[in-house]
């Protein structure tokens, strides 16, 4: 296990690459650093969902959201990517 940002940051590949666009970023880099690390766990946790599962049609259709230290974190998933598209103080 590897230290990114002061926090553990496990090697196992991803079925999904966590893409969070640097002009999206306004949290301080700590909050940043933690919400990618969360991010990361989300997609580990998403390659237990099978396929046909109906979770994949609402996941197309809702607002996702991980919340780090007051600051909200709006993402998307698809295929290969899980892509930050917005990010709020609270």
């Amino acid at each position: 296990m590897a230290v990114l940002f002061g926090y553990p940051f496990n090697e196992v590949p991803l079925a999904r690459r966590v893409v969070m666009p640097v002009v999206l970023m306004k949290a301080p880099d700590a909050v940043c650093a933690e919400a990618r690390l969360r991010l990361e766990e989300i997609t580990l946790a998403l390659e237990e969902i099978p396929s046909e599962s109906p979770f994949w049609a609402s996941v197309r259709v809702s607002r996702l959201c991980v919340v780090v230290r007051g600051w909200f974190f709006f993402y998307e998933i698809g295929p290969e990517t899980l892509r930050v598209t917005g990010v709020h103080a609270k």
